[in-house]
């Protein structure tokens, strides 16, 4: 199960917010990225920004192919 709250807190302290997020990647609106986040939805371009700016894999629970564990 993704860690919503450990996420937030992480984009926090790294200055990073989901409209940040949704720029960057160019989406039109923050929907998918907060989905994403909330473990509503799994954007495989918000997943991978998060892991690569550093985010701990730990806290986003990926999908089997992005390495994700089976549980």
């Amino acid at each position: 199960m993704r860690n919503s709250v450990e996420i937030e807190v992480w984009m926090k302290r790294n200055n990073l917010s989901v409209g940040k997020i949704q720029k960057e990647l160019g989406y039109k609106t923050h929907t998918g990225v907060s989905n994403t986040i909330a473990g509503r939805d799994n954007l495989r371009r918000v997943l991978q920004l998060l892991v690569d700016k550093g985010c701990p894999v730990k806290y986003l629970d990926l999908p089997k192919n992005m390495g994700g564990q089976q549980k």
